[in-house]
């Protein structure tokens, strides 16, 4: 599994890098670092020297960034310095054949700042049809031994999303929680059938809560289970239409203490 690792060189980055290289490790992949940097919109008439230290600065703390690594990890790595918008960056390289999964850690929010960088994150999700895997800044690593799969049990999810988890599964030797949030009719059984087809070879169970407050549901469920990670499929007709809209997935990526996988259908 080959890794693009977004980052700013922040401490929370560094936890995302963690996850990075760890599953990079597993798979016998490697890792591709990205750091952008660009001027201010208020700045763009600002004289080319200041690009020049921009840069300078930028590729400094990279060489700085790659020394530490490699005290660090034996897994294989290559870095990128980029002049650009970040969010335009981080989805032009997630588009490339060599990438499998992007691994992005997120800031804290609040109130406008939330918006804000929430609309960053899922401007990244929304832009590539690769596996993304966003790591909040109060996520420590751990092993990825119980994952829940936060899901509406829609009988026409494609299974190429389904695949995926179960390979990330596998990798890690998870199990599954596939936790249904009930707010109106239950699931049919033939939709859990072809959901535990999609998954076979994994060890997994179908929890089916009622409740009108998805997030809370979803965050008790993984507590309750002692999760590791949480994940959902974004679907291609809407962002995470049905079970998700855009505020739950912000409050899932930006209030949760556990890493989140999002997972896309195919266009």
């Amino acid at each position: 599994m080959n890794i693009l690792l977004p980052t700013d060189f922040s401490e929370n980055a560094d936890i995302a890098t963690e996850y990075a290289f760890k599953l990079a490790e597993k798979s016998q992949g490697k890792v591709t670092i990205l750091h952008a940097y660009d001027l201010p919109y208020s700045d763009r008439s600002m004289s080319t020297s200041l690009l020049e230290v921009m840069k300078e600065n930028a590729e400094s703390n990279m060489k700085d960034y790659e020394k530490e690594l490699k005290s660090r990890y034996s897994t294989p790595f290559e870095s990128l310095v980029r002049l650009g918008n970040p969010i335009r960056l981080i989805t032009e390289t997630s588009r490339l054949d060599s990438i499998d999964m992007v691994v992005m850690g997120t800031k804290g929010a609040s109130g406008l700042e939330e918006v804000l960088i929430g609309s960053n994150a899922a401007s990244v999700i929304q832009n590539t049809q690769k596996p993304v895997l966003v790591i909040p800044p109060v996520a420590t690593y751990t092993d990825i031994n119980k994952i829940i799969f936060a899901t509406d049990l829609d009988p026409k999810v494609k299974e190429q999303p389904l695949q995926r988890l179960r390979e990330f599964a596998q990798l890690n030797n998870s199990s599954i929680d596939l936790v249904y949030v009930q707010t109106e009719k239950a699931p049919a059984d033939g939709s859990r059938k072809f959901y535990s087809s999609n998954l076979e070879g994994v060890n997994h169970e179908f929890t089916i809560l009622k409740s009108g407050d998805i997030e809370k549901s979803i965050s008790a469920e993984a507590e309750k289970e002692k999760a590791n990670l949480i994940t959902a499929i974004a679907k291609r007709y809407g962002f995470f239409e049905g079970l998700f809209h855009r505020s739950m997935t912000n409050k899932l990526a930006y209030h949760s203490r556990l890493p989140l996988l999002v997972l896309h259908e195919p266009k």
